[in-house]
């Protein structure tokens, strides 16, 4: 990984693809992301409407708004030129030493070890560089994919939350997994 920093923007190597910031100019591409490959994401999250160009440019501005207010991050996936997912800490908390982590990626960029190397990366970012002490990560029961990374990264399944994650018509549980600093091994 090659990391290169500059005016609170993040660009990380993770070969074969590229972490960077994701901006409110990405709106196109990322309406273009959720047109190709949402039908298999919507199982689990609830951005179907971010198919449209303004309704991903609200959902850049308000991580962009908290990028600055070091509340939260969103940082696309990239092969070559192509946004194939995303990886975000949809709640970052310096003063408390915890964040939450998530990923999305296209089925088509799945299998390639992409997911593991962007979440190492980001655990390492989150400890290493921004001094968090604890990380979680939240996936409802069913989701197999989802579920996987937690338990191939060293996280502790902590328990689970009973209908607290709408998606479409409704809610989902969510399974709570969190790495601690002193459990990270690189």
């Amino acid at each position: 990984m090659d990391p290169a920093y500059g005016g609170g923007v993040l660009s990380l190597d993770i070969a074969p693809a590229r972490i960077r910031d994701l901006e409110p100019w990405h709106a196109d591409q990322l309406a273009t992301f959720f047109q190709r490959h949402g039908a298999g994401l919507y199982e689990w999250l609830p951005w179907e409407h971010m198919e449209e160009t303004d309704a991903a440019r609200s959902f850049l501005t308000s991580f962009t708004d908290g990028r600055a207010a070091d509340t939260r991050r969103l940082f696309g996936i990239w092969t070559g030129d192509e946004l194939v997912g995303g990886v975000l800490f949809p709640s970052l908390n310096t003063r408390s030493g915890i964040g939450e982590l998530g990923v999305f990626l296209a089925e088509p960029a799945r299998g390639q070890g992409i997911v593991t190397r962007a979440v190492e990366a980001m655990i390492a970012w989150a400890f290493e560089e921004r001094g968090l002490r604890r990380l979680e990560w939240r996936c409802a029961p069913g989701n197999e994919s989802s579920r996987a990374v937690p338990q191939r990264l060293g996280f502790t399944h902590e328990g689970t939350l009973r209908q607290v994650f709408k998606v479409r018509d409704h809610y989902d549980d969510l399974e709570v997994w969190a790495l601690l600093r002193g459990e990270w091994r690189r």
